[in-house]
């Protein structure tokens, strides 16, 4: 007979006064499930905690409208954009099972994707310090003299892929790396004149999770999931190409979101913005910074357009300037990438989240921090096997992305690129744990 219970498993690495942070030289979380004889219901794994905002480098001051009127956060990712790192592995003998590289960056796109309007204002306020507008996190996070509670799930291949997991042959560590205060915040007028002290901090932290035991595994058995594999590139010209090897034998889908390269650990400037590439703003960081208009895009298999032999185009007409308006085809190309159009029920994705008519000056009632409906959702993307099943052979052959945009000199975009993948793991009292990508 099976018996259902709740766990709650403390951190092994918080030191004796139960708080964490990146400034205070704690950068990296681990959490152990050590072999026993039960089943991990992987989509119950929680983490749950407290997190305070302190504009001191002492610890000892909250941020306040008169002493810290600039500083700001991500309303849109909330405590996730505490987490830079997220990486499952074998607890004993180390074998990294999935590594997400840019977590935050990973869940900027994903978040928006996979919640509505709904959520953000309801359960995600909540549970995730997600907010629907930059004031409401500021009046409700930021600045909030008390520590804010948080109960998040980790989203990622192996929690969304695998239901249950054997700890007697597959004994788990969660290991996160938490993101830099330089990430975590950024500037609401793009100077630091008061916030270049300000730190975040954790505490209280645990993981929750379903076991069940009375369930013997199989001496040998199969696991697969859809794994998640981050790559960085940067965009410097108007014929921009993004190349990598992946060495990937079943890789499903591909997503690209962008942001200035200046912008990434800068207090100055959201790093976690994810909107089409920019053009450059003025010295003092004032200037228009609009959009470097995205007029076609490829994306090729060995040097040939696969899996659609055409160039995606978009609706830009430079003869007409049509900048404020919706690429359809970019913008379901990119959502199904995330999630395919079968399964997917909410978004914050509109015509008012990803449309041009915004600019990268955060001051202008037409800059990015104005955008409704929780803020701006760009990407590109392409799905490959629309059933998840086998996808696609990219173990010998080179992934592409060509893009015609209009960037100039001087002006690097970054380009964080994820795959989607099947994974399999594999266990048997004579091999031990395989991981096959």
């Amino acid at each position: 007979m099976s018996t259902k219970s709740y766990r709650s498993i403390l951190p092994n690495n918080v030191p004796s006064t139960g708080k964490v942070s990146f400034a205070r030289g704690n950068p990296i979380i681990t959490v152990t499930l050590g072999r026993q004889d039960a089943m991990l219901d992987l989509s119950s794994l929680r983490l749950s905690g407290n997190l305070d905002i302190w504009r001191d480098a002492a610890g000892t001051q909250h941020p306040t409208a008169a002493a810290a009127v600039e500083l700001q956060g991500s309303h849109k990712l909330g405590i996730y954009s505490c987490i830079d790192q997220l990486v499952f592995r074998h607890a004993e003998t180390k074998q990294v099972i999935e590594h997400i590289r840019h977590y935050g960056r990973f869940m900027s796109s994903y978040m928006p994707v996979m919640a509505g309007m709904q959520d953000v204002a309801g359960h995600l306020s909540k549970s995730a310090l997600i907010m629907p507008n930059y004031q409401a996190y500021r009046d409700n996070v930021i600045r909030n003299t008390r520590n804010s509670v948080f109960c998040i799930p980790l989203p990622a291949g192996l929690t969304l892929g695998v239901d249950k997991l054997p700890l007697d042959k597959v004994p788990l560590e969660i290991e996160i790396h938490l993101a830099p205060d330089s990430q975590f915040f950024y500037s609401s007028d793009a100077t630091t004149t008061n916030i270049s002290n300000a730190f975040y901090e954790l505490s209280g932290l645990e993981l929750t999770c379903e076991i069940e035991t009375g369930v013997k595994s199989p001496d040998k058995g199969v696991l697969d999931f859809n794994s998640i594999t981050s790559y960085f590139s940067t965009l410097e010209s108007t014929n921009s190409i993004i190349n990598f090897n992946l060495g990937l034998s079943k890789v499903l889908a591909s997503f690209v979101n962008f942001v200035p390269s200046n912008f990434i650990n800068n207090l100055s400037q959201d790093g976690f913005l994810t909107y089409m590439p920019t053009l450059k703003p003025n010295a003092a960081g004032t200037g228009d910074g609009g959009v470097a208009n995205l007029e076609t895009i490829s994306f090729l298999r060995n040097g040939e357009r696969f899996p659609s032999a055409f160039e995606v185009e978009s609706v830009y007409d430079a003869t007409t300037n049509a900048t404020s308006v919706v690429d359809p085809q970019v913008i379901k190309n990119f959502l199904g990438a995330i999630i395919p159009e079968r399964v997917h029920t909410r978004t914050t994705a509109s015509p008012a989240t990803t449309n041009r008519g915004y600019t990268g000056n955060q001051n202008a009632l037409t800059g990015y921090r104005y955008v409704p409906d929780a803020g701006a959702v760009y990407g590109v993307g392409v799905l490959y096997d629309m059933l998840d099943s086998e996808g696609v052979d990219f173990s010998s052959s080179q992934f592409s992305i060509q893009m015609k945009n209009g960037l100039v000199d001087g002006n690097p975009i970054s380009a964080y690129l994820f795959i989607k993948s099947k994974v399999v793991v594999a266990w048997s009292g004579d091999m031990g744990v395989q991981v096959v990508m």
